[in-house]
């Protein structure tokens, strides 16, 4: 039936632990997919409840609670013991509009990002009456066939958006038989035409933010362990066009410093606390621009173990959010890549190439979103009320602008 005796995959989809989707949303997830694409027909019965849950290695709640999504959105029928039934391929949209092709690479399946990004594509996709399919990028393909017709993706397809970044060197319109192609990666990645989230603008926003609040004495901790190197410097570069802008200095000794600190060593990230609030040169630091997630929750975690408050003694900010842990319904302070307004690009952006019949933009970057948390302090002397109301909306480049700004 397409189950994986491993327990940790559902027709060939990974269903792996996840801070933003539980089990049971990626169990109907995969269904959903496996329906849209005609897996069963109207009237088929699908697996059971309970022989799933054993398949899978899950609890029957888990389980039942994807399958009672389905009900309500008016995919299934349930006949009591008799089993579950389809009853709709496409009970919220009759009239689909067409396929969307979500590309991804062998070794990033199962990915908690990807996973991400594939459901909200899967829902993006929906609201504007589309199908989505996943498929992975056959190993030792030419790049440049990757969206041609019948290739990967068969006519069925409208556009294609591909989590993982390749070099296309034949535009969409430049030859026929071909598919509309947008990337969705990071901004550091060689790929076109792309939509990413501005990483380099969260970070030049967050030391603004914390400017603006009366911090004086902002620190760059540099997390050395991040995955990509490209991805560090423009973290780096956002937090320095803002303390140059606004004529602070930077401790160019403690940043040296942090990018010798290991996230996961006690003694490695309070020695490293240690040097910011109490540095040699006496003037002490009164908040952190952390470089990863990982950095942040680190000091966050290390921190009251040396009688460190936080924010009382020093604010915190970084890239990404997370409660802090020990401290019920608390977290640190950060920005996040506005997922939809992303996927939303994506897909104008695949119905404006069709439409024009050629690709005609390079990148276009989102902005992220600013997430209040728990880990600022105002020195100026605002309410702190007036911060946490404020979402940072995305915006994106307007269209005509960026054709001129960032010409083809």
């Amino acid at each position: 039936m397409g189950f994986s005796q491993k327990g940790s995959e559902l027709f060939g989809k990974k269903i792996v632990p996840h801070h933003m989707l539980n089990y049971a949303e990626q169990i109907y997830d995969i269904l959903v997919g496996e329906i849209e694409l005609g897996r069963w027909k109207v009237n088929d019965r699908l697996p059971g409840v309970i022989f799933l849950a054993k398949e899978l290695k899950f609890g029957t709640k888990t389980v039942q609670s994807a399958y009672d999504r389905l009900k309500q959105e008016g995919y299934v029928n349930t006949l009591g013991y008799r089993g579950t039934y389809l009853k709709s391929l496409h009970p919220q949209a009759p009239d689909i509009d067409g396929k969307i092709g979500v590309l991804v690479s062998a070794e990033q399946t199962g990915q908690p990002l990807i996973l991400w990004y594939e459901h909200v594509i899967l829902l993006c996709a929906r609201r504007k009456n589309f199908l989505t399919e996943v498929k992975v990028l056959p190993a030792g393909l030419d790049v440049t066939k990757a969206n041609q017709k019948g290739v990967i993706f068969e006519e069925d397809v409208t556009g294609i958006i591909s989590l993982t970044p390749f070099q296309m060197p034949v535009r969409f319109g430049d030859i026929s038989g071909t598919l509309p192609i947008v990337f969705l990666c990071p901004p550091f990645e060689r790929c076109a035409p792309k939509v990413c989230a501005d990483v380099q603008d969260a970070y030049y926003d967050l030391t603004s933010r914390l400017i603006r609040y009366g911090h004086t004495g902002i620190v760059f901790s540099e997390d050395a362990g991040e995955q990509d190197p490209r991805q560090t410097k423009m973290h780096r570069k956002g937090y320095s066009e803002a303390m140059k802008e606004h004529g602070l200095p930077i401790d160019m000794d403690l940043m040296k410093a942090s990018r010798e600190v290991c996230n996961s060593e006690l003694k490695s990230v309070a020695a490293h606390l240690r040097m910011i609030v109490r540095p040699k040169s006496g003037k002490r630091s009164t908040a952190i621009v952390a470089g990863s997630l990982g950095r942040g929750m680190a000091l966050t975690r290390v921190a009251p173990l040396h009688k460190i408050g936080i924010p009382r003694d020093l604010s915190i900010v970084t890239i990404g959010s997370d409660r802090l842990e020990g401290q019920s319904g608390r977290q640190i302070t950060g920005m996040l890549p506005d997922f939809d307004q992303m996927v939303e690009m994506c897909l104008t952006m695949l119905a404006r190439q069709k439409s024009s019949g050629k690709s005609d933009f390079t990148e276009i970057h989102v902005r992220m979103h600013f997430i209040p948390g728990d880990t600022i302090r105002f020195l100026d002397g605002s309410a702190q009320s007036e911060i946490t109301g404020t979402t940072h909306l995305s915006q994106t480049h307007d269209i005509q602008t960026l054709s001129q700004a960032v010409p083809c």
